[in-house]
């Protein structure tokens, strides 16, 4: 005879439980944490709760994978990036070693949030690694 092993319980039991859980969970979320809806970095700025980039104030026109890229950037300031890793931030997806999509993505990226585009004070690329965000404020 076959035996159960533990307590039987319905799916629907299960999935009231896993709500309950995730409620309690985003109740403790504090206040600061909150507030960092706001990311600023340099002259750019996101808006988490609003999906919107800035720079200097004014909205950038930024698609959905650049405003993803952007994003992940500005989380992770002065953090150097692997195509790879950028892949999966943006697309969410496995990386199919295909580099011209990143490249294509990051110089769009550039063209909007850069004054000079060819001369990049924020969107750096380490040659033979991939990519960060640093800002030093000086203009170059």
């Amino acid at each position: 005879m076959y035996k159960r092993q533990g307590k039987p319980f319905s799916l629907g039991e299960l999935n009231a439980r896993v709500g309950a859980q995730l409620r309690r969970c985003t109740e403790y979320i504090s206040k600061k944490d909150k507030q960092k809806s706001v990311i600023s970095y340099g002259e750019l700025s996101v808006d988490k709760e609003k999906c919107r980039a800035c720079k200097r104030g004014e909205p950038l026109e930024l698609g959905a994978k650049e405003y993803k890229l952007l994003l992940h950037f500005m989380e992770n300031p002065e953090w150097v990036f692997t195509k790879q890793q950028l892949y999966r931030a943006a697309w969410e997806d496995d990386y199919y070693y295909d580099d011209n999509t990143i490249m294509v993505h990051i110089s769009r990226l550039r063209n909007r949030i850069e004054d000079d585009p060819q001369n990049p004070e924020y969107l750096k690329t380490i040659r033979g690694i991939g990519y960060k965000l640093h800002y030093t404020g000086k203009k170059q």
